[in-house]
This record gives structure tokens, sequence and C-alpha cells, in this order.
């Protein structure tokens, strides 16, 4: 299956976009809960603040057909100014940190990260019982169709 580009999506140079998916939402709360223990935080700074680079970190991955960011970051400073508004944006110095964080982080094997929620192994319940509560539950609200 081939990615054809959006005509109105984001101007990049590639022929085709790649064929790749993220869920920003997940990804953010992962950022939110750990941003404060990451080489890249400094003190005093909220959350907020980081937000619009690692959508920017994403959406440059994303757009990267996978290539090194050591490939890449000769022209991300000025994509990242012209992407960003003043206001928005960090210095390049912290804005780089979080970048290659990012891409370490998709790059990374899954078991290196932790998961954003508790696995149901580890409450010692199986899918059956947990869709089976959940009707008993759905049954006791009183739910009808």
């Amino acid at each position: 299956m081939s990615c054809q580009p959006d005509p109105s999506a984001h101007a990049w140079n590639d022929v085709a976009m790649p064929c790749a998916v993220v869920d920003i939402q997940t990804e953010l709360h992962f950022w939110e809960k750990t941003y404060a223990r990451q080489a890249f935080h400094r003190p005093g700074l909220a959350f907020r603040h980081y937000v619009p680079t690692l959508k920017f970190a994403y959406d440059i991955y994303l757009l990267s057909r996978r290539r090194p960011l050591q490939e890449l970051l000769p022209a991300l400073p000025t994509r990242y100014e012209a992407a960003l508004a003043r206001g928005t944006r960090l210095d390049w110095s912290l804005a780089s940190v979080v970048i290659a964080r990012v891409w370490e982080r998709l790059n990374a094997p899954l078991e290196q990260d932790p998961p954003l929620f508790a696995p149901l192994v580890a409450t010692g319940m199986d899918e059956r019982t947990v869709i089976a509560e959940a009707m008993q539950r759905r049954a006791g609200n009183g739910f009808t169709r």
C-alpha cells in the first residue's frame, strides 16, 4: 500500500508521505507524566511549553521516512523556526534535545519506555474476566437497549 501526499498537508519536499501512525494523544500523555524526569526538563517550565516542540518532533519523524536524525539536523532549526510561532517555540538548544528524545523513544524497543497503563496480566485478570465484569456493571447500571 502506498501513501499519497495530501495536497492540503504541510508542504514537504518528499514525493510521497510515509505510511506511519502515532497516537499523539497517548504520546503527549506519556510526556506529561514523565517530562519532569527527562534530561530536557527545565525547572519552572510547565509541560504546555514543551507540547508544540513535541508535536513538531513527531511530525518530522513521521515525514522523514525514518531517516536518521543526524541526517536531518542541519535543516531542522530553519524548519522549526518556520513551523512554530515565536512565543510557542523553545530555544533551539533545548528543542533539539526534546526532538532527539522523541526520536529515541520512537526508535527504541517497546520495552525500554514504561507503558502508560498497567497491563491486564499485572492485575491478575484475563480479557474475558474484564469483559464479563464490564457487562455486569453495565447490566447493574440499568442500561437497556
